[in-house]
């Protein structure tokens, strides 16, 4: 408003003063007369608001225009309004001034930021709780200022715009009445359980009484967003409009409120039979609550205690009533924020968030057109989350055929979205308008790919192909143009080794399917330089993925954890594991999906070409299968659900929708047996295959992190829980090391070795230090020596001899046995077993990513950053 009589003030004055320079004031007068009747009130209206003193300080503004207070939010120097002890003593002043000014009849409560009205509370603030009793004084304090809004006499209208989460949806909830606006970027939800907690000012409590209890639980245990037009529907909201109409409608509905021509919308208008039968009839409610804890028992497997605390707090307020349940809420929200699976889950938070910015600046040409080579399931998925996000896209495809399924992929996506009411037929018409498909038989195909900044290759996992890709993409594209592989394996330095230009090649992976999976590896290599980097990154954010940087490695990060767990899956199966038992072993370990499964979803040739390709890097570290067992599945082209044969069976439907994956093949279990016939048969318990299984992964995140492949340990985590759904209530490797103690983890390797990885003796004083004083423990040794990093000489001096030497002290064989055995280990040590942990894991560091310095290039982003996070606790010690 203000910016509109802002410039309806400028304009009067240009007319003005040039009807005075030219003499003409007499003849302009009568033009003029009708803008100034409408403006002259506007105007007074808005030097009466100025003239109104604000309260607070600065973060909260009060203005009167025509009896309504307009209470306005905008944390300065925030993109966002965020809950923070700053806001709420803001606000709080800002009440107290409401409620003592008579010539107020009602309120509005609006954001001063373009898309959010509050983002939810400040989870610093939270975070820094170091007790239970903490954090419930925090929840009784919020609490405190929503009871006081819901019982204000002066009517409190929330004006709605842009994200309204969390304890913004709860302040919203204790207003009187909601108006909220149409645009996309309008959403309601109440997310807390995302992050192990519930909602602890009140949200529990009023949640149900106005959009009903079943709605209410669905929304407070998925934490999913609420359009606006559902909104209204369901009773959230009372007014949707345009988002130019906000202020204004919300005025006059605050002018209603007061006038008593509407009534406050705190509970549902009417409840249906059924809804009167499940909450308030004994009966009823016990019948839905049996359910709901049934529900969540499933889904979460006991891994998430957020779940069934809501379920116990909305019980006990509509049992016992607002007080009852405000107190029970408070208390779980107290024990929540204290548990490990709340840290876990902020510390995913923190770290996504850090994702989020991108660590090599904003890039000078940010890219507006992407071009993808292929028309498959990774090209089509990429082609589809840059059009949702706005930018033109180019998907080129070898033939016809291939390019209209693609096509029909992106389609068949959006269409989903629009079933479930998640987008409009228009908004999808749009996005798919946003691709332009083309194959080599379109006379203008090349003039679309020129106008493209980036182009993402997608093609067949062969380097010859991505060579001539790349001499083709130079040959046509503009100078400043970026040429990016979407490889899973193939090192980017070797795609580059003949390009003309190689400073703009850059690795950006991405994980099937592309629409559904949140991260993206963007993979530099040597000759990449930064402002590649910086658009690369800058692209993967406006798609809305969760970026990390990693080093041009073999698997780079994800891949390169995956292929040990894959081998030490296989080595299961061979030893006599079922397939079946080892999926819901996992599961309950808490994968989203088992290994096998996972195998088939990703494609059993991809799963085994990963593999073949980490053997040579990795070594003995891929050891513990005879992988030839996955080269015999490709051959009879048994390769996951897209063939409909893998290690399950699938079946075709309406819409080529395929269904199955229950079902064991039949011929892969006859495959299988020559290779249970090599090895001795066991079922091992649950909880070896699960540490046999994580820390397989666990133990090369560690490697990953040493040897600078990821930038910090929250990138690895991020990578893990993003990239493969590493359970996310243990926050991933580093912070799950962490939670169990770095010494329990590196014991339980070793006991792993001792009975499934070869001969490796037990070390009681194990050395601490090689020649010159450097700290090399027993592992890491191993593994220099292995890698030729160390020779034989170092070893026999700090392992082998040590281990005899303490064996002569105990007297328990003599110096000629120990000559001996010494030699014997010395031999041994050169076939490392796969599970001995390289290094000591790092203490889990909480700091945000560092990944401006290339992950591995050199001290500044590598080792140093490495060695500053290497501290590990033992015995308490640090």
């Amino acid at each position: 408003e203000k910016r509109r009589s802002g410039s309806m003030l400028a304009n009067l004055s240009v007319h003005t003063s040039s009807a005075v320079g030219g003499g003409r004031l007499a003849q302009r007068g009568a033009a003029l007369a009708p803008a100034l009747s409408t403006a002259i009130p506007h105007l007074r209206r808005l030097a009466a608001a100025a003239a109104a003193s604000p309260a607070g300080s600065g973060d909260v503004s009060y203005a009167v225009v025509d009896s309504v207070a307009v209470l306005r939010l905008d944390v300065q120097g925030e993109k966002m309004n965020t809950l923070s002890a700053k806001l709420m003593a803001d606000f709080e002043a800002v009440l107290t001034k409401l409620e003592g000014d008579t010539s107020v009849k009602a309120a509005v409560l609006i954001s001063g930021k373009p898309d959010s009205f509050i983002a939810g509370a400040d989870i610093k603030m939270l975070a820094a709780c170091t007790t239970a009793e903490e954090a419930e004084g925090l929840a009784k304090g919020g609490q405190a200022i929503m009871d006081r809004i819901a019982g204000s006499k002066t009517p409190i209208v929330a004006a709605i715009h842009g994200a309204c989460l969390g304890g913004g949806l709860e302040v919203a909830l204790a207003c009187h009445q909601r108006v909220a606006t149409s645009h996309a970027k309008t959403q309601l939800a109440v997310p807390e359980v995302m992050l192990g907690l519930l909602p602890g000012s009140g949200g529990t409590q009023r949640l149900p009484r106005l959009v009903g209890m079943q709605a209410a639980l669905d929304m407070m245990l998925t934490g999913k967003n609420i359009r606006p037009d559902k909104a209204k529907k369901m009773g959230l909201v009372d007014v949707v409009v345009d988002p130019n109409a906000l202020e204004r409608t919300a005025v006059a509905v605050a002018k209603a409120l007061a006038a008593g021509t509407a009534k406050p919308s705190v509970s549902r208008k009417k409840k249906s039979w059924l809804e009167w039968a499940l909450e308030d009839t004994p009966p009823g409610r016990n019948l839905m609550f049996s359910k709901a804890n049934e529900a969540v028992a499933k889904k979460t497997g006991g891994k998430y205690p957020a779940p069934p605390a809501i379920l116990r707090v909305a019980r006990a307020g509509l049992e016992g009533g607002h007080k009852t349940g405000s107190a029970a809420e408070a208390s779980e929200f107290g024990k929540l924020a204290v548990t490990p699976e709340c840290a876990a889950l902020q510390g995913l938070f923190f770290g996504q968030t850090a994702c989020k910015k991108n660590a090599y600046g904003n890039p000078a040409a940010p890219v507006s057109a992407v071009g993808v080579l292929g028309a498959g399931l990774m090209g089509a998925g990429i082609a589809q989350v840059s059009a949702v996000k706005g930018f033109d896209v180019m998907l080129k495809d070898m033939t016809a055929a291939g390019l209209a399924r693609g096509e029909a992929q992106i389609a068949s996506n959006l269409a989903k979205k629009v079933k479930k009411k998640q987008l409009s037929p228009f908004i999808r018409d749009t996005q798919l308008a946003k691709v332009t498909g083309i194959t080599p038989a379109d006379a203008h195909a090349d003039t679309l790919l020129q106008r493209c900044d980036l182009v993402v290759e997608a093609v067949f996992e062969e380097l010859s192909v991505k060579h001539k890709v790349v001499a083709e993409m130079e040959g046509l594209l503009s100078k400043d143009a970026i040429i990016a592989s979407n490889t899973s394996t193939l090192p980017l330095g070797s795609i580059a080794q003949h390009a003309k230009h190689p400073e703009r090649i850059v690795g950006m992976h991405y994980f099937s399917p592309v629409d559904q999976m949140p991260l993206l590896e963007v993979i530099p290599h040597a000759g990449t330089s930064d402002d590649t980097c910086a658009r690369a990154v800058d692209v993967g954010i406006k798609q809305g993925k969760t970026v990390i940087v990693v080093k041009d490695v073999p698997g780079f990060y994800v891949n390169r954890c995956l292929g040990p767990m894959i081998s030490e899956c296989m080595s299961l199966v061979q030893a006599g594991t079922d397939a079946l038992a080892l999926n819901a072993t996992m599961k309950k370990f808490g994968f989203p999906v088992g290994p096998i499964t996972l195998a088939d979803e990703v494609g059993i040739d991809v799963t085994t070409h990963v593999v073949h390709n980490l053997t040579e890097d990795l070594g003995v570290r891929m050891e513990g299968a005879d992988l030839s067992f996955l080269d015999a599945l490709v051959a009879e082209k048994i390769l996951g659900k897209k063939t409909s044969a893998g290690f399950f069976t699938y079946s075709k439907g309406k819409g080529g929708k395929v269904s199955g994956g229950k079902a064991l093949n039949p011929r892969v279990l006859e495959l299988l047996k020559p290779y249970q016939a090599k090895v001795a048969q066991r079922t091992p318990p649950e909880e070896e295959i699960q540490h046999r299984m994580a820390g397989r992964f666990v133990n090369e995140a560690a490697l990953c992190l040493q040897d600078g492949v990821i930038s910090s340990p929250s990138d690895g985590d991020i990578g893990a829980v993003f990239g493969i759904g590493f359970p996310p209530f243990l926050g991933g490797p580093f912070r799950y090391v962490d939670s169990v103690g770095a010494q329990t983890f590196v014991d339980r390797m070793d006991k792993l070795a001792d009975a499934h990885g070869g001969a490796v003796p037990p070390v009681s004083d194990p050395p601490r230090q090689r020649k010159g004083g450097n700290v090399i423990p027993r592992k890491r040794m191993m593994m220099q020596a292995h890698e030729g990093m160390i020779d034989d000489s170092d070893m026999r001096d700090t392992v082998a001899v040590m281990v005899m030497r303490h064996a002569v002290r105990q007297r328990t064989i003599s110096d000629a046995e120990a000559d001996v055995r010494g030699a014997r280990v010395n031999n041994a040590m050169m076939h490392c077993p796969r599970y001995l942990l390289a290094d000591r894991p790092p203490r889990y560091h909480s700091g945000t990513s560092s990944s401006g310095s290339r992950a591995g290039g050199g001290a500044p982003g590598g080792r140093a950053r490495v060695a500053r996070c290497g501290a590990v606790e033992v015995d308490g010690a640090g």
